[in-house]
């Protein structure tokens, strides 16, 4: 079980928490979705519950403000920093924009949260009690994140000069997609154009993605308990996936990755 109690490297995709409309019946839907548990946080952390899978922290929920009517029900993706304050500001030198922070969060981490130039959403975590997910690559926990954008080049720029990632461009014809690394080589996150053929309303964002142990099952799943499916399962090279959404429209994916190359049973 890839069981993950350090910090993340810097610009790796570390946590993943929910705003919904109504926090009761995403901790139902994800509850039965993924087989998570939910834990109150004291009072001073306002209403927000880590979602725990197998007794390890997975993500975060929170119920949306009803006096703030520009908040929307997303999932917000957070990417990993030693220095949360220095890393806002090659952000916002690299174009990017900040709603929230830098702040601290009790005595758990450090946040920011804004959008990079092509206006996708993401967060920034400075890990101190909390470090981010427990739990990674399993049914259940977050197996990859992307951000797919309207301004491809500018994604692509902003990215690699605040957090030094390393990209190879794997599209081909009209399909633009870069898989980001470190300085170890190992892949991170993705970067990828938004189709033409997508509808013009659909913004910049960064994709979650929760690995399940049957993509076709799950998304049956997502529509019994009250979900949407936006894209059915398809296969990649990576793995069969879906793009769905939970019951007060947020969307995600799940994905039953592709056995290592090593695999004997691949």
């Amino acid at each position: 079980m890839p069981v993950h109690p350090d910090r993340f490297a810097p610009g790796t995709p570390c946590w993943a928490d929910v705003m919904v409309d109504d926090l009761d019946a995403a901790r139902r839907f994800y509850g039965a979705l993924f087989g998570w548990t939910f834990e109150d946080l004291p009072a001073e952390a306002g209403g927000y519950v880590m979602a725990r899978k197998d007794g390890h922290v997975v993500a975060g929920a929170m119920a949306k403000n009803p006096d703030d009517p520009g908040q929307v029900s997303a999932w917000t993706l957070y990417l990993a920093t030693d220095d949360v304050d220095a890393a806002a500001k090659r952000a916002a030198t690299s174009g990017g924009i900040f709603f929230l922070g830098p702040m601290d969060v009790l005595d758990v981490g450090r946040i920011a949260v804004g959008a990079d130039p092509a206006g996708a959403a993401y967060g920034l975590w400075q890990a101190k009690r909390h470090t981010g997910t427990d739990l990674v690559d399993e049914p259940g926990a977050l197996c990859w994140a992307e951000t797919m954008s309207r301004s491809y080049a500018a994604s692509k720029t902003f990215y690699t000069e605040v957090f030094g990632y390393h990209l190879q461009e794997i599209g081909e014809d009209d399909f633009h997609y870069s898989v980001a690394s470190l300085d170890d080589g190992r892949p991170i996150g993705g970067i990828g154009e938004i189709p033409a053929a997508a509808p013009a309303e659909v913004p910049s964002h960064w994709m979650v993605y929760f690995a399940v142990e049957s993509c076709d099952e799950a998304a049956d799943r997502v529509l019994e308990l009250g979900g949407s499916v936006v894209q059915p399962p398809f296969d990649t090279t990576y793995g069969r996936m879906a793009v769905v959404a939970g019951p007060s429209g947020e969307t995600f994916s799940i994905m039953r990755p592709a056995p290592p190359k090593d695999d004997p049973t691949n």
